[in-house]
């Protein structure tokens, strides 16, 4: 069982490592990182039950550990209003880990995720993400938290999921839940923003300022004519075009990696290769 201090020290080492983290890189295909991501500057944030892995915020893996010691608790913040009726349903709710499963799900339904990466140059993400090399992946330079929009939490790559300590905090359960994954996922360096939403709808799409976008990174397959096009509509946006980045990947033919290629947006004419 992870204890109740073991959680808060997870979660303060998290914090530490999100403040520590400059560029947060969301990859996408090429279409929506412009026309969406870009220029209309949203993000969208989805239900984790929809991501590729099956395992991914499963209620079924998570062991709430309720000892008598919760049960008294739970009784004494109560008072002394219950009958001996209502105590025993509550003894069976505390202790029982399918109703606690049950409850989580529920309360699961009204969080939201958007996926990022402390990095940009692993062919997976590329492959996965990327739309196969097609795609684009955003630079952001957000704060730990974007006002009352999200929270930024980097994901714990673990070989199995232990049991956690009842008396810890709901809320910092539900993180943990959220930003805990199988260490078969571990390339992904993954960031979460997290948000909670009143609706239950699967998707919601949420604004933010122009002024975070730091790095825009074409993938390897990307023609020269889309750079261009894509250049040229962010120039013309609202988005500042001065404090951005454009790179390109291209093949290392030493090796099997990606390297980067700056660039140059200082004229009109046929930007990639000048």
């Amino acid at each position: 069982m992870i204890e109740k201090e073991e959680i808060e020290r997870i979660i303060r080492y998290d914090l530490i490592k999100v403040l520590s983290t400059q560029i947060f890189y969301h990859f996408s295909d090429f279409e929506t990182s412009v026309n969406d991501i870009l220029l209309k500057q949203s993000l969208r944030f989805s239900d984790p039950l929809t991501f590729n892995d099956p395992f991914d915020c499963n209620e079924n893996l998570l062991k709430i550990y309720n000892t008598k010691e919760v049960y008294e608790d739970a009784i004494s913040t109560l008072g002394g209003n219950l009958s001996r009726n209502e105590r025993r349903k509550l003894k069976h709710n505390i202790l029982k880990p399918s109703v606690q499963a049950g409850i989580l799900k529920s309360e699961r339904k009204k969080f939201k995720i958007a996926c990022f990466s402390e990095i940009y140059n692993e062919v997976l993400m590329w492959s996965h993400y990327g739309k196969k090399h097609t795609g684009i992946c955003i630079g952001f330079e957000f704060p730990h938290q974007y006002e009352d929009k999200f929270i930024l939490c980097p994901v714990k790559y673990l070989d199995k999921f232990l049991p956690l300590d009842g008396k810890t905090d709901v809320n910092r359960t539900i993180l943990y839940w959220l930003t805990t994954k199988s260490k078969r996922w571990e390339y992904e360096k993954e960031i979460r923003a997290i948000t909670k939403c009143k609706s239950t709808t699967i998707n919601a799409d949420i604004r933010y300022k122009s002024e975070f976008v730091k790095e825009v990174i074409f993938g390897c397959k990307v023609t020269d004519s889309k750079i261009v096009e894509a250049i040229s509509k962010i120039r013309k946006s609202h988005l500042p075009f001065d404090q951005i980045t454009f790179k390109k990947m291209i093949i290392d033919e030493s090796t099997f990696l990606l390297k980067e290629e700056i660039i140059n947006t200082a004229h009109n004419s046929r930007l990639p290769g000048k």
